[in-house]
């Protein structure tokens, strides 16, 4: 048996074996490095575009939590499945017509006959789907509707047949309370000091009502736009993420497919090293077990070859595979970075009011929130204040629009400068503002409103030549121990309500 100690490169397929081996542990700790920088990227992905629609959020959670623990190909293909009828289910809900809601609303309350009730609601579709061409048109149906046995007025005659103080209110009302995108602003301030003016011409009214609803209208198809591109983006996701499922289910099988191989190939190996420790034990003649063991050798190298070339061509696939992977996700982590910076530019111009810059009402509703959340939980002294400008009304009759303009950013300017740092002011809406004052109570906050309002009052201002005197009223309120957001803001809103009925320029606390 002295053949086996024989230093003619009977061992070299041995050292071959070994060494395609531990290449091929290599490979394996390699490819799994890169499933883990793949779950790790896809995870940081799911939390940067967390949060754009509540319908998503759970899926992108469970992506999260499955690709925590490994890449199962199963599982995250049925999740992404769940999440692409999710993205549909986004994409086709009906959004409805907001700026008709509270007309019709009011409408179907007051009209309660089947046939008014009936026609109401025909007209509440056709409108929410644009098909009247001006406000005219739509109020002459309406009247049609709620007084069947009336002419049809002509449109000079529109204002007789309804009350336009009432509608005119509500109009106010609406525009208040809705939120208005930055870049119509202006638009909206005109169409609010026209509707609060009050004893409009026929022709006049007829013309405000047109401007107000076109103005609706345009609010309502910018907000359509901006949901079409996140729409857009989140299908562009949904697509990517199928990406990259096949990719990653491609990598999995390759891997999979390797080991396999690596397995028949052990088995092979071992399987003819018994046949060779068998031939070699009943051997009886040299030359004979000499052939056995060459005819073997070449075999298990023949095999460990092919195997090699299998091993390496799987590799180079694999390795493409991933690369491909990455620069996916790289490009995805690119355009969600993107995407996230101009959703925080757009939020940023939705929280503020263009024409002061200070915070506006959502940003006003947002901040009471967190205010009243941490009232709750400590105690500590929390005070609200209402402000408002006297006679800003005659302001703009008297000096003009711009005129008006320039006292609500002075103003703003001077309760922003001379407020505390952890004061929140807002522009409430017109020619209001608010103020949060965190750790601070009923008197004291009373005191700090008065050294503002004697601030404001020091201040000059000067239109088309003559100085105006500008003045602010506040009221004031400390929140109780069963208080909300909306009784304390009533509170404030009778305290302001005071100081102006005994003479404006004074804050009174409630």
């Amino acid at each position: 048996m002295s053949f086996f100690n024989k230093a003619d490169g009977q061992d070299k397929w041995k050292e071959k074996y070994l060494d395609l081996l531990d290449e091929q542990e290599r490979s394996a700790e390699s490819t799994k490095e890169k499933e883990e920088l793949l779950c790790k990227t896809i995870v940081r992905l799911t939390i940067a575009t967390a949060g754009l629609d509540p319908l998503l959020d759970p899926h992108l959670l469970r992506v999260r939590d499955q690709l925590k623990s490994g890449i199962d190909s199963q599982i995250l293909k049925n999740e992404l499945e769940k999440f692409t009828d999710s993205v549909a289910q986004i994409k086709h809900t009906p959004r409805q017509s907001v700026e008709i809601e509270p007309l019709f609303n009011f409408l179907l309350q007051h009209y309660t006959t089947e046939k008014q009730q009936e026609l109401l609601k025909l007209l509440k579709n056709k409108a929410e789907t644009a098909k009247f061409e001006t406000s005219t048109q739509l109020f002459i149906a309406i009247l049609e509707a709620v007084e069947p046995d009336a002419a049809p007025p002509s449109s000079g005659i529109l204002a007789n047949h309804i009350d336009i103080g009432i509608v005119s209110r509500q109009l106010l009302f609406f525009l208040e309370r809705i939120e208005i995108p930055s870049v119509f602003d202006q638009q909206a301030q005109t169409a609010k000091q026209l509707l609060a003016a009050g004893n409009q011409t026929t022709m006049a009214f007829e013309s405000i009502l047109d401007k107000s609803f076109k103005l609706l209208l345009k609010i309502k198809q910018h907000n359509q736009s901006e949901q079409q591109d996140i729409d857009q983006f989140l299908s562009h996701i949904t697509e990517q993420l199928a990406v990259l499922d096949v990719s990653i289910m491609g990598a999995s099988t390759a891997a999979q497919q390797s080991a396999e191989n690596r397995n028949k190939l052990d088995q092979s190996v071992s399987e003819q090293m018994q046949q060779l420790q068998l031939s070699s034990t009943n051997a009886t003649n040299l030359e004979p077990l000499k052939a056995i063991i060459n005819s073997r050798l070449a075999s298990i190298t023949k095999e460990i070859q092919e195997h090699g070339k299998k091993e390496a061509v799987e590799r180079q696939k694999t390795q493409q595979q991933l690369d491909n992977l990455v620069n996916k996700i790289k490009e995805m982590e690119s355009e969600s970075s993107e995407l996230k910076s101009k959703l925080k530019i757009a939020n940023t111009q939705a929280l503020r009011d263009t024409l002061t810059s200070l915070p506006n009402r959502q940003a006003y509703n947002e901040r009471m929130e967190t205010e009243l959340a941490r009232w709750k939980r400590y105690r500590t002294p929390l005070s609200i204040i209402i402000w408002d400008i006297d006679h800003f009304k005659s302001i703009n009759d008297n000096y003009g629009h711009k005129a008006g303009d320039k006292v609500l950013q002075l103003i703003a300017k001077q309760l922003s400068d001379h407020s505390r740092a952890t004061d929140f002011l807002s522009r409430f809406g017109g020619e209001e503002f608010t103020m949060l004052l965190p750790n601070t109570d009923g008197p004291s906050a009373l005191i700090l409103a008065n050294q503002l309002r004697q601030t404001v009052e020091r201040t000059g201002f000067n239109a088309s030549g003559a100085s105006v005197a500008i003045t602010i009223s506040c009221g004031v309120t400390q929140f109780l121990f069963d208080d909300t957001d909306e009784t304390a803001f009533e509170r404030a809103d009778q305290a302001l309500y005071q100081a102006k009925q005994e003479g404006r320029n004074r804050c009174c606390i409630f």
